[in-house]
């Protein structure tokens, strides 16, 4: 029996074969707000006006202890110089959309435009004050380690808990801030951090190996457990520059930031039919400061952003 030569193809049933739009939609990921969690929050006290915040500062400055060798004698008193930092609201960002009228209308009723583009706005401003904070790597000059040739390693981590000990800090109130490429890459290669015999895991259900945390951690917050004792987070937000990571060791005055958004929130949206396009116009904006507040509390552990550990 002849078998016919030419059946019909997808080509031929273009016009017929429909396209299936699916109901899910592929957002955009944004990084975790993680320093904007740790750091000193200012902002309560800029919501009355104002665009500068005046922080006194008695750390920088001592008293010396005196000896009373004779009793009854003259007491010597001393007096020493306040200093003042200040942290000002001087940035002022935002993303504008705008859908004419006619669009809108069309758009499939499926889909929640307005929704997916404000949690992407709203992300992507609040990623604008992380790496603000995460941009205040360059104004550290006291606790510098590690550097652009090199991996992060055990060493360089206790180096920089010493200094911020000496410094008479409470680790408690400490935190390392650590790119996912040095987390996952770098620190992670350490045998004393995943080897049971080294880490004193031996024989119990925790294993950074098994867990892919050092101990308890929380997701959506970036915490991945605790070096030490001082938690840790992790975030890709951690700049990258000349070949360097620039992850931080940081007691929670070191930085600090103010948001001064109308509204009361960190990011505002706004929309209004707009006459003048024949259209839906949406503002998110925000405005905000960042500062470092208390430079010794602050560890730059400098890390190689080529180096692969083994």
């Amino acid at each position: 029996m002849a078998v016919t030569s030419d059946p019909f193809t997808a080509t031929d049933l273009a016009g017929m074969i429909p396209d299936l739009w699916v109901p899910y939609v592929l957002e955009e990921k944004f990084a975790k707000y993680v320093l904007g969690n740790f750091v000193r929050d200012y902002t309560i006290y800029a919501q009355d006006g104002g665009n500068t915040f005046e922080i006194p500062d008695v750390f920088t400055n001592s008293f010396t202890p005196q000896t009373q060798s004779t009793q009854g004698a003259e007491v010597t008193t001393e007096s020493v110089a306040q200093a003042k930092v200040q942290l000002a609201i001087n940035t002022h960002k935002y993303i504008a959309l705008l859908i004419g009228d006619k669009d809108q209308a069309q758009l499939w009723k499926s889909y929640d435009f307005n929704g997916v583009y404000g949690r992407k706005c709203g992300s992507a401003l609040h990623i604008v004050l992380e790496d603000a904070l995460t941009a205040l790597w360059s104004g550290l000059s006291t606790n510098l380690i590690g550097d652009t040739a090199t991996q992060l390693v055990d060493a360089e981590i206790r180096q920089g808990i010493n200094k911020l000990a000496t410094g008479k800090f409470d680790l408690r109130e400490c935190a390392f801030f650590i790119h996912t490429y040095v987390f996952w890459v770098q620190l992670a290669s350490i045998a004393k951090y995943y080897d049971a015999s080294q880490s004193g895991l031996l024989g119990k259900a925790q294993s950074f190996v098994i867990d892919g945390n050092f101990g308890p951690m929380d997701a959506s917050r970036g915490l991945t457990g605790a070096l030490y004792g001082i938690s840790m987070f992790t975030t890709p937000e951690i700049v990258s520059g000349l070949q360097t990571y620039r992850n931080l060791l940081l007691h929670k005055d070191a930085l600090g930031f103010g948001t001064q958004t109308p509204g009361g929130n960190i990011v505002r949206i706004q929309a209004e039919n707009a006459i003048r396009n024949l259209g839906l116009l949406t503002v998110l904006d925000i405005v905000y400061g960042v500062k470092v507040v208390r430079e010794p509390a602050a560890v730059l552990l400098n890390a190689s952003s080529a180096f692969i550990g083994s």
